[in-house]
């Protein structure tokens, strides 16, 4: 199932966002622990996906770190984007899944740091980003209490569109789609 899951501001021109989320189910689980990915298989659903949803962009949300799902996801990629917080540990991960997006010529990359404390300077952590990955830091999201609260009980952004996090979403979503 594909959940419509636009804020007013995108439906009001037209547009849509759909929202398919993984199967949760333990024996599709347990099947692709065991066999594996396919990548041509993968690379066809995500087309038949685009197609017969009429998609400008699909986007797909993989695990942390270099696995095999994450290397195929960036294989068929055009734009990559990644998101780490700002520790060291997720910055030197991250420098090895920028080089590997490289080596796989994804054309495009772009950064958002996500749980920055609100007593960051969002500048500099921008600036360290950009100059660490020879990338653009798209966003630099704040750990939210708010966020958090929801406990995925549904879309924050859709729910709180003026709150300060969903601003910062959708100047992402706007540098994304320009």
């Amino acid at each position: 199932a594909a959940y419509a899951v636009a804020p007013p501001a995108v439906r009001e021109r037209g547009g849509d966002i759909r929202l398919v989320p993984a199967s949760l189910d333990a024996a599709d689980i347990a099947r692709v622990l065991k066999d594996g990915y396919d990548v041509a298989r993968l690379s066809d659903g995500f087309g038949e996906l685009i197609e017969t949803l009429g998609l400008d962009v699909l986007f797909v949300d993989t695990h942390p770190g270099l696995n095999e799902e994450t290397l195929l996801s960036i294989a068929v990629s055009d734009f990559l984007v990644l998101i780490l917080r700002p520790d060291r540990q997720d910055f030197q991960g991250t420098a090895v899944t920028v080089e590997v997006a490289r080596k796989l010529n994804v054309p495009e990359l772009l950064l958002v740091v996500n749980k920055a404390l609100t007593s960051m300077d969002y500048v500099a952590l921008r600036q360290k980003g950009e100059r660490a990955y020879n990338a653009t830091v798209a966003g630099v999201f704040p750990e939210s209490e708010d966020v958090l609260r929801l406990a995925s009980g549904g879309v924050f952004s859709l729910l709180y569109p003026d709150h300060q996090w969903s601003r910062e979403v959708t100047r992402v979503a706007a540098r994304l789609m320009a």
